[in-house]
């Protein structure tokens, strides 16, 4: 396994996860109540486009290497973006029907504390950080951490507006 094949684990990770997560997007119990609309989106829209940007200028930080990825690391960062994204699997299961993508109040609505819940208040932000954080470990580069930390960003705004 070379760095190469690192890196296409962990982007074979990201889209089984994406997948995963559009499937499961609807098998949700029926809405009854929408909170924090507008806030969601303008959020979610700042996140799309920044990432949009970012992969349209990724090839302005060839030059920004902080360290090349061997073989050690980029096992290490596959097991990390790996147990993110089972860590958000985990979280979405328990979750179950009560699961949104954004807040709402749902029909027999519960609120959920065993399982990752147990452990973070935002597993699934958790879990989205961690793999976030393996990714930018393979890349190795500046420009990674920059968007690590955009997302740190946003997905921060999401759990408070």
């Amino acid at each position: 396994m070379t760095g190469s094949a690192t890196s296409t684990f962990i982007q074979v990770c990201w889209i089984a996860w994406l997948l995963y997560w559009l499937a499961m997007a609807f098998a949700n119990k029926r809405t009854v109540e929408r909170a924090g609309f507008f806030g969601y989106r303008v959020v979610t829209t700042a996140v799309v486009i920044g990432l949009i940007a970012a992969q349209r200028l990724a090839h302005l930080s060839t030059k920004s290497e902080i360290w090349h990825t061997t073989l050690a690391l980029g096992i290490v960062s596959d097991l990390i973006v790996l147990a993110g994204a089972a860590f958000t699997v985990w979280a979405r299961i328990t979750l179950g029907r009560n699961w949104s993508a954004e807040v709402t109040f749902k029909q027999d609505h519960e609120l959920i504390e065993s399982g990752p819940y147990a452990l973070a208040r935002h597993p699934i932000y958790t879990g989205i950080i961690t793999m976030a954080l393996g990714t930018a470990i393979d890349y190795g580069r500046a420009f990674g951490f920059v968007l690590f930390l955009g997302l740190c960003g946003g997905l921060w705004c999401r759990a408070v507006i």
